[in-house]
């Protein structure tokens, strides 16, 4: 008997040294120097959240404001965990998700300071309290489904980790017991979902590889090791296009699904778990997305549902992870064809952009993506001037109203249609790929052109057949060009977004000032074309804050085909002095333009279909071509 009772424990013995030999939490040294939110970046739904009731992602401050009473206040006291469920969600997940949770655990991380994990224990005691996990559950509340199951699970084994040396047995075994409850639900919610592309299910594979590699005691059976690599080697493989760039068509996202990959990474390496080949390749893809396509101030562009999320923790922790060596202030234009989005920049300053031109055809409209067909968001000087409107908390009515519509894009509306779905009042509007596509490319070193084609088979198009040219010439000054074919009279609104800054219109000449030192000129060629420009205030949204905000509106009414152009020059004293020249025949268009100084430039840009163009004594059989200094 007494042999039986030794063997016993002697196997316990060994099982237990097993798995703690084999939990290698590797994310102590980006501790030490990240606050959690930056090492952890958020979907975007949480992103919104967090900026609007705690504004930082510092967890000195986060602890502070939830201690001096914060989650009370807004959620009642005693807290009311379902409060805002039937009416605003993202406000009600983002209480239940915890991502406040290991700011507590950090502290006491960095601090050595038990306070912290006290607190830390009686919200969690607090929320275990109030919501148990019964049959049915799953059902009833979103407490116990999705993506609130997932962040949580992550979540609480930061807490754990980064309290272990201070936290009591009981409050250890608390923690593995709720894991295990977790552990069900990511197998019954995400472990028998089809597989898609979507970074809910990726990011629950994730989760599930966070508890199979922490708590292993937890997956005896290796289940939630299996189905974590089974989703998220799927995801390496399928949710991302070859480019680099993520289905979903999101840019303040790619912080969020980078991490993930990145996690799957270090706990797959550290603890003895084979990651798939393409894992690093596609992480390195994923760092330079990052760099190229960031804005001047190192945020993504808040380009459909997207927050201007920072880019630098997640490039530095890579860079250390995996020794790229990847800027997080890019100089590079490039266009990702399988992704169809492209950046333009030019005029490097002590490694700042002048001009940074984000293009984006819309290739993708639902769900995440907003309908603004052909737009682009532009800076210069680090300042950003012609603007998508961006989005605000989904909880938001503005969302559905404004953010997602035709309307608060850099786009050209057609009789006044916009995208049906996308600009009604719909909650959710399923994914539909448009016919929209960059068709031309090029990246020279005193130019960078674009251009996009939206097909007449797009019914906010009207029958109409539009192209947007965009030209960066030198640093000296950007050029968009719309073309329209149509055989039936119609209505263009041509609609530039601007910040909340002073604007300034000279009726006679159609010609708009951004700002009041004139930091950008809006100069329309042959304005007498133009019915009427118009200037009224609509919301624009900057780091999660509504605000109103100059919205341009050049009316042209065409019989046939149109022909548009406008030039965007900085800086400009008088621009009177500025002499354009258009010309147009069979072949495309020309401009010839003389700046203040004399200089002349020549821009000709050939139709398809046509092998030569030849204007103001010049000529090409490119579909656009720069000439300096040039003379008739």
């Amino acid at each position: 008997m007494f042999k039986k009772i030794f063997f016993y424990l002697l196997i316990v013995n060994l099982t237990s040294l097993l798995f703690a030999q084999n939990r290698n939490f590797p994310f102590y040294p980006f501790a030490q120097r990240f606050d959690f939110g930056d090492i952890m970046p958020k979907d975007q739904g949480g992103k919104f959240i967090q900026m609007e009731l705690i504004n930082t992602e510092s967890d000195a401050l986060i602890v502070q404001k939830i201690r001096n009473g914060l989650l009370s206040e807004i959620y009642g006291n005693p807290i009311n965990w379902e409060k805002y469920e039937k009416t605003e969600i993202e406000k009600s997940v983002w209480l239940n998700r915890f991502y406040y949770l290991p700011s507590f655990a950090r502290m006491y991380y960095v601090t050595k300071d038990k306070s912290y994990l006290r607190d830390m224990m009686s919200i969690l005691i607090t929320w275990i309290k109030d919501n148990p996990r019964l049959e049915g559950s799953e059902k009833r509340t979103y407490n116990w489904r999705d993506m609130q199951v997932a962040w949580r699970s992550i979540n609480l084994t930061w807490c754990y980790y980064l309290g272990k040396n201070g936290l009591s047995s009981e409050d250890k075994s608390l923690i593995i017991n709720l894991q295990k409850e977790h552990a069900s639900v990511l197998l019954t919610w995400f472990g028998k979902q089809q597989l898609d592309y979507y970074n809910h299910q990726s990011h629950g594979g994730l989760a599930m590889l966070y508890i199979a590699s922490m708590f292993p005691e937890l997956d005896r059976k290796k289940e939630l090791e299996i189905n974590a690599m089974r989703i998220l080697t799927h995801h390496t493989n399928n949710a991302f296009y070859n480019d680099g760039g993520n289905l979903e068509q999101m840019f303040g996202y790619y912080p969020f699904e980078t991490s993930i990959f990145r996690d799957m990474y270090l706990l797959c390496s550290s603890n003895n778990i084979k990651y798939p080949d393409n894992l690093i390749p596609l992480l390195k893809k994923m760092t330079s997305f990052l760099s190229v396509f960031s804005q001047p101030d190192e945020t993504m562009p808040p380009v459909n549902d997207s927050y201007e999320m920072t880019i630098i923790p997640t490039i530095s922790i890579l860079n250390s992870v995996l020794k790229f060596n990847i800027k997080t202030k890019s100089d590079s234009s490039a266009f990702l064809t399988d992704t169809q989005i492209a950046v333009m920049r030019s005029g490097n300053d002590k490694n700042k952009s002048k001009w940074y031109i984000l293009i984006n055809p819309a290739v993708r409209i639902g769900t995440h993506a907003h309908a603004g067909a052909l737009g682009f968001h532009l800076w210069y000087n680090n300042k950003p001037v012609l603007v998508d409107a961006g989005c605000c908390s989904y909880d938001n009515p503005l969302k559905n109203k404004w953010y997602r519509t035709s309307k608060a894009h850099n786009t050209v509306l057609i009789d006044g249609k916009q995208d049906a779905e996308s600009s009604s009042e719909k909650k959710y509007v399923k994914k539909r790929d448009a016919d929209n596509r960059i068709i031309d490319w090029e990246n020279k070193e005193n130019y960078k052109y674009c251009k996009m084609v939206s097909q007449k088979s797009e019914l906010s198009n009207c029958n109409v057949k539009w192209e947007r040219n965009i030209a960066l010439i030198k640093d000296e000054f950007a050029v968009i060009y719309d073309y329209s074919e149509a055989t039936e009279p119609h209505k263009y609104e041509i609609l530039f977004h601007t910040l909340p800054v002073g604007t300034q219109i000279n009726h006679d000449f159609k010609v708009v000032s951004i700002y009041k030192d004139s930091l950008m000129t809006i100069i329309p060629v042959n304005a007498d074309s133009i019915d009427k420009v118009e200037i009224s205030n609509e919301f624009v949204c900057i780091n999660g804050l509504d605000h109103k905000a100059p919205m341009l509106n050049y009316s042209i009414s065409a019989a046939g085909n149109l022909n548009s152009v406008f030039i965007l020059m900085p800086r400009i004293k008088d621009f009177a002095k500025i002499k354009v020249q258009k010309k147009i025949n069979v072949d495309g268009l020309g401009l010839q333009i003389e700046n203040e100084k004399g200089e002349r430039r020549v821009l000709l840009f050939k139709k398809s279909e046509s092998k030569e163009i030849k204007m103001f004594g010049v000529s090409t059989t490119n579909t656009f071509d720069f000439f300096e200094n040039s003379q008739n």
